[in-house]
């Protein structure tokens, strides 16, 4: 917490003990008093004492419980500089104590000396014993007063420390978004050199072969890349614009593997108001194209179809005779995606000769941009 901010609490603390406090000290001291010698010729109003000598001892006790309030934040203040709570609290408690009832002691002996001056004579024997009672009742007092600034302290303190603790945990929340925002956007940027990767090997060799389908190709490659820009900003896009781009990036496939590879949908129309992470289906498919023989003899078959409220994309298993090494940015980068967005995370399998990917389906967009 900012010292400026303490500053007004003391403040605030101060201002409130030399109002509030002063007269319930004065009220303490006569309770206190009353409950320890009820007989005494205190309270006895137009008897043994007037009215004028009770109003008397009335503006004395006042002034002394004023002079013991403002003692004792004196004595709080010096100690806030010497020893602190925090770093000594027993020695912070004794000391206080200690000083707060020497003080009270000094400021007794000098309202005895006042009472001695206004009513001069030989004190008599019970009037003495008054006296240590009265001094006995003033440092209750004076330990009750320690005791509030101890608390006082102690409130505040554990206040300031619950702060200080939702402080951090805010700070410590927003600083797993960031990180956790900045690690899905180094995901998202992996998947534009995987998809170029792919296609542009396919366009230059069109190049060579057939101009004309090349020039196709890179038509409706700049669409499918124009769709893959939009999106790649947005964390979760609804389902029918992703099943759209993936029957657009179909005809790259054809072109790219003609009836090697067919794509299948099979979904059910109330899904397409989900919402998934985009470039997923299409990174599936890229993804079993890279590690299936596809031939116009075997032909590699992908199903894109819905499980429940899932949607699963499954290819029959035609392993390469030599298996292309992994780099990671097909199903890990979906997995890790998941793992960000959400704490639904795809699952996969092979049963039947059929490997299997299900992607769970947000209802409703959780994040965007």
């Amino acid at each position: 917490m900012p010292s400026f901010h303490l500053n007004l609490d003391r403040k605030s603390y101060r201002r409130y003990i030399r109002l509030a406090m002063t007269p319930l000290v004065m009220l303490a001291i006569h309770v206190l008093y009353y409950l320890i010698n009820p007989e005494n010729r205190l309270w006895s109003i137009g008897g043994i004492l007037t009215c004028k000598e009770w109003a008397t001892d009335l503006t004395i006790t006042f002034i002394f419980s004023w002079l013991i309030i403002e003692v004792s934040i004196g004595i709080a203040s010096v100690l806030e500089r010497r020893v602190s709570w925090v770093t000594s609290p027993l020695a912070r408690f004794v000391s206080q104590t200690i000083l707060t009832l020497g003080a009270s002691v000094g400021l007794f002996m000098i309202q005895d000396q006042i009472y001695c001056w206004l009513y001069p004579g030989t004190p008599t024997p019970q009037e003495e014993l008054e006296s240590w009672q009265f001094l006995i009742v003033n440092l209750i007092v004076a330990l009750m007063i320690s005791t509030f600034h101890t608390g006082y302290f102690l409130l505040n303190r554990i206040k300031q420390s619950l702060e200080e603790a939702a402080e951090l945990k805010v700070k410590t929340l927003e600083l797993k978004g960031v990180a956790l925002q900045a690690e899905l956007q180094s995901l998202k940027l992996q998947l534009d050199p995987h998809f170029l990767f792919n296609n542009f090997s396919t366009l230059s060799e069109l190049i060579l072969e057939d101009q004309t389908k090349a020039t196709l190709f890179l038509e409706k490659l700049s669409k499918v890349y124009r769709y893959m820009i939009q999106n790649m900003k947005q964390d979760l896009v609804p389902l029918k614009d992703e099943i759209s781009f993936v029957k657009a990036y179909q005809y790259l496939i054809q072109i790219r593997h003609g009836e090697q590879v067919k794509i299948c949908f099979d979904l059910n129309p109330e899904l397409m108001t989900r919402w998934i992470p985009p470039i997923t289906i299409q990174l599936l498919i890229e993804n079993a194209i890279k590690h299936n023989r596809a031939t116009r003899a075997e032909p590699l078959r992908i199903q894109i179809y819905d499980v429940g409220n899932r949607l699963c994309v499954s290819n029959n298993l035609q392993p390469l005779p030599r298996p292309l090494p992994s780099t990671g940015l097909g199903l890990e980068n979906i997995k890790n995606r998941y793992r960000i967005l959400s704490s639904q995370l795809p699952e996969q399998g092979s049963d039947a000769g059929i490997f299997w990917v299900e992607l769970p389906l947000f209802e409703y967009e959780c994040s965007r941009g």
